[in-house]
């Protein structure tokens, strides 16, 4: 069983939205570098998760919400895209209702069930990098449009290598 409650937010999000309850916050909270991670084995030897990562890798980093930290996570949405992907062509091609080998009773195809589990781990995925519009409401990233702005210019992100 895991941690019970809610999951803590990180520190970044009290500073924005302040601290009512007044609880002690980590001051020793990693804060990983803001750069593309290396795309993980599973994701290079899936082509549908490849093609997901390299579309989404890019668009994270601009929304400056992935960091190298992230490889695993973002993986993870990738694969599940790529299943979710597959399923829905498998099903398409089944139908919904499928007969039994045995008794010829027709049933729900099970593919269905795969389906609505993988769009719930998708939809959480998309949900933790701030992928849809109710979670980008409610991340805050910094702007820096002063170009003259020396310590913008240092501390600027490079672009997908």
């Amino acid at each position: 069983m895991g941690p019970r409650g809610p999951a803590p937010l990180p520190n970044a999000i009290h500073e924005i939205r302040g601290n009512p309850g007044k609880r002690p916050l980590n001051k020793n909270e990693p804060k990983p570098e803001r750069r593309m991670p290396r795309m993980p084995d599973l994701v290079k030897s899936d082509e549908r998760a490849k093609k997901h990562w390299k579309r989404l890798a890019p668009m994270l980093l601009r929304m400056k919400c992935l960091t190298e930290a992230d490889a695993i996570a973002l993986g993870n949405l990738c694969l599940d895209m790529s299943t979710l992907e597959q399923g829905q062509e498998k099903l398409q091609k089944t139908g919904l209702l499928v007969k039994t080998d045995k008794t010829g009773a027709i049933h729900q195809n099970p593919l269905l069930r795969m389906i609505a589990e993988t769009s719930s781990r998708v939809s959480r995925g998309l949900r933790e990098f701030g992928m849809t519009p109710s979670s980008r409401s409610r991340i805050v990233v910094p702007h820096s449009h002063d170009s003259n702005n020396r310590w913008a210019k240092l501390t600027r992100i490079p672009e997908a290598v």
